[in-house]
């Protein structure tokens, strides 16, 4: 593949503070019809966080019976320390290293390691569509 990662990537990043509740976050995944949101701490990436995270959490919290268990933070379920793509990527490489690190899933990073768009799994299948009709 010689495209490179920016051409395809979503470049919109839906993103969410750490201290952001689990409540919160569903919500957001859901109106947004998305699959994961990027963790932003100081204008920093520090955490993905994926709707699997959420459906995890809410059946851990469903079968708590006890039900005094405070509600979750972002903080506290998601992927810390995400690994990127450079935007300058070969797709390739990114398909390569989202089956290696069996992640549906990358963060984009610009020049200075900022988030700058998100590459999926949907985003190949764009890719590959486009390329073979």
């Amino acid at each position: 593949m010689g495209e490179i990662v920016e051409k395809w990537m979503t470049a919109e990043v839906v993103a969410v503070a750490p201290a952001t509740s689990l409540k919160e976050a569903d919500a957001l995944l859901t109106e947004r019809r998305i699959r994961r949101l990027a963790v932003i701490d100081d204008g920093k990436l520090v955490g993905v966080l994926s709707l699997g995270d959420v459906r995890a959490a809410k059946a851990s919290a469903a079968a708590d019976m006890s039900g005094f268990s405070p509600e979750p933070s972002v903080a506290e379920l998601m992927t810390p320390d995400p690994i990127t793509i450079p935007r300058s990527a070969s797709l390739g490489l990114a398909a390569q290293t989202m089956l290696q690190l069996k992640v549906s899933g990358l963060p984009v990073v610009d020049g200075n390691g900022e988030i700058c768009g998100v590459l999926s799994a949907s985003d190949l299948f764009r890719y590959i569509i486009a390329t073979t009709h």
